[in-house]
């Protein structure tokens, strides 16, 4: 009788089971016959749930998507997890989506590190496209217009590098050059931002420094945090540690604000901080906007962080693989030394110089076009359905401007992978030529670099100001590594050193 029992339970389970199966098999085609098809990109097949993901075992970000830029042409998709990608790897189809259609991919995905590190996506490198990204831009645009338009910028580089000139010529061996090229461009920006500078040898200074580059190793490839959410719950030691340096770095900027804030005077107004929170409370004070509530301390503060930590790690970066270059190249070197005493001579170099910085300037571009700092850019988001060329892109897939790729196009640069400045100068060498399509270090349409303008000066004043007063040269025991050093996200040079002496 028992026996009987179990029999009639047992298949009583496996009508059950049977159900399920059935009413699971019917949902998922039923799902997938009613799910809208598109036109994708070519890309590698996908495992279903986890997509592409073991593709990046053992291997860079990068490496992968030049693999598969070669296999499946200059568009092309691929996932990980349940989130689709797209990457664009020539000009033409980036600026028809990042410029001509530059509303439907001008959104960020969200990504839960990115997430905190940004206090809820507040900063203007990863908040979403809309009302608030543009009041926020604004305020740092015009901001920013102050120390591009006078003289604070030129004299704010030249008093930073007279004591790391003399830092430098104290120096009576070879030495890493990475410390002084972070403090000059630290301390360019600590005075845009705070109006104060920092010794080489503050502990502040310092740890904040080792910050940035813990950051950019731990960072690689990103993620898994990002794009599988249980494993939030467990998340690695890479991504707890991480997200401890980016809430030591917000605090240091948050703590700069409200110093500033304690001693704001609307009647002299002297750095970058005034001039948004001046701005903070004209939008404040005006609350018929419908924008007032939507730049708080918080979006000041990240729009600092932007401003100061975005500036700093990627100029001092651009920076050490210039003077690689110019240690390495004695050619180069003579002819950057040549333009800058004919053209400056002793004064202090400054805008009135720079048409006539043109070899200057073109050693600078080419660095930027062989070395880019950020070789993937910073991801896009597709706000609505919308196509590159033939290809359908659904609303929120993530796109990368696969910017080292078309940086080192042979297509579009002759004999892409050796600096020549020579290739952003006319044929007289006497004037800069038109970049093209195809440099895109900084990207391009709505969301283009806010600081690129920013950027470009400081390297050309402190080029000519190291220059103007130092020979330098790579000691005999650094290997003239001139090959791109792309770990994840961030190509920076490998460790070298330089011999520095008075000109």
């Amino acid at each position: 009788m028992d026996e009987t029992k179990h029999v009639e339970e047992s298949v009583q389970i496996s009508s059950y089971t049977q159900v399920i199966l059935i009413v699971l098999v019917t949902t998922f085609g039923i799902m997938m016959l009613t799910k809208k098809r598109y036109k994708l990109p070519p890309g590698p097949w996908a495992v279903p749930m986890i997509g592409n993901i073991l593709s990046f075992v053992n291997t860079s970000f990068d490496r992968n998507l030049s693999k598969w830029h070669k296999k499946y042409g200059p568009v092309f998709s691929f996932s990980i997890g349940r989130r689709r990608m797209v990457v664009i790897n020539e000009p033409e189809a980036l600026n028809e989506a990042l410029v001509k259609k530059g509303s439907d991919f001008s959104g960020r995905p969200y990504l839960y590190s990115m997430s905190i590190a940004t206090q809820g996506n507040k900063s203007i490198l990863m908040s979403t496209y809309g009302d608030g990204w543009k009041l926020q831009r604004k305020i740092a645009s015009h901001a920013l217009r102050q120390y591009l338009t006078g003289r604070q910028l030129e004299e704010r580089v030249h008093e930073v590098l007279q004591p790391i000139i003399r830092n430098m010529l104290e120096r009576e061996e070879a030495f890493d050059p990475h410390m002084h090229l972070s403090l000059t461009v630290f301390n360019i920006l600590l005075g845009i931002c705070f109006g104060t500078v920092m010794e080489l040898d503050d502990p502040e200074f310092v740890g904040l420094i080792n910050l940035f580059d813990e950051a950019n190793d731990l960072f690689g490839n990103g993620f898994l945090e990002d794009f599988f959410p249980p494993l939030r719950l467990y998340p690695t030691k890479k991504f707890t540690r991480t997200m401890e340096l980016f809430g030591k770095f917000n605090q240091f900027i948050y703590s700069r604000l409200q110093e500033q804030k304690e001693k704001f005077d609307p009647e002299n107004v002297t750095n970058l901080t005034d001039n948004i929170i001046l701005a903070k409370q004209e939008v404040e004070a005006d609350t018929k906007s419908p924008v007032s509530a939507l730049f708080t301390d918080t979006h000041a503060s990240q729009t600092l962080g932007d401003v100061f930590g975005g500036g700093v790690d990627t100029t001092r970066i651009q920076l050490g693989w210039i003077f690689l270059v110019i240690s390495t190249r004695p050619d180069i070197k003579e002819k950057v030394q040549e333009e800058v005493d004919r053209v400056i001579g002793d004064k202090i170099p400054g805008k009135e110089h720079r048409a006539k910085l043109v070899y200057t300037e073109a050693v600078m571009l080419e660095a930027m076009r062989l070395f880019p700092v950020a070789p993937l850019g910073v991801p896009h988001e597709t706000l609505q359905d919308t196509t590159i060329g033939d290809y359908e892109i659904p609303a929120k897939t993530t796109v990368f401007p696969n910017q080292i790729e078309i940086l080192h196009d042979p297509n579009l640069w002759e004999d892409p992978l050796t600096f020549k400045p020579e290739r952003f100068l006319d044929e007289s060498g006497t004037k800069l030529v038109a970049k093209g399509q195809g440099w895109v270090p900084f990207s391009m349409g709505h969301r283009v670099c806010l600081g690129e303008s920013l950027a470009r000066l400081q390297i050309l004043y402190v080029l000519a100001g190291l220059v103007q007063k130092l020979n330098f040269s790579l000691s005999k025991d650094s290997c003239p590594d001139l090959k791109c050093n792309q770990d994840g996200l961030v190509n920076k040079p490998k460790k070298y050193k330089l011999i520095v002496t008075s000109r």
